[in-house]
């Protein structure tokens, strides 16, 4: 069955089928789909990040290599950008789900930009 299709029989009128594609398009332009758009001047330095990291491996246990035992997903190796962001959205009350999200804001609040930046360098420097 095509779109036309759907539409000619009154399955989805014309109107609410603009107003669903109006509200897609709103909803998609608030979204960043580039990568690295955020991203400038520092870049964090692994090193710092280790120093400040304690809170973190106290749930993601084995610095951050959780093993499949824990309940805390396993943050070494992840992707620099994606741990920046999530930990900045924690910080900022911006993240709001997930069942942690009540320890992870405890975790993240105090640090800085940087801070943050130089948590997610150490843990996405890891290798395996």
């Amino acid at each position: 069955m095509t779109s036309k299709c759907i539409l000619s029989r009154g399955l989805l009128p014309i109107r609410t089928g603009a107003a669903l594609l109006f509200c897609v398009l709103v909803i998609a332009g608030t979204i960043s789909f580039s990568r690295g758009g955020e991203m400038s001047g520092y870049r964090g330095d692994p090193k710092k990040g280790l120093a400040k990291s304690a809170a973190c491996v106290s749930c993601h246990e084995g610095h951050g290599r959780a093993t499949g035992t824990s309940l805390f997903p396993r943050i070494g190796g992840q992707d620099f950008e994606y741990l920046y962001r999530s930990l900045r959205e924690y910080r900022d009350g911006q993240r709001r789900m997930g069942w942690a999200l009540a320890m992870m804001t405890d975790a993240v609040k105090g640090f800085s930009d940087d801070d943050l930046k130089d948590i997610a360098r150490h843990f996405s420097s890891m290798q395996w």
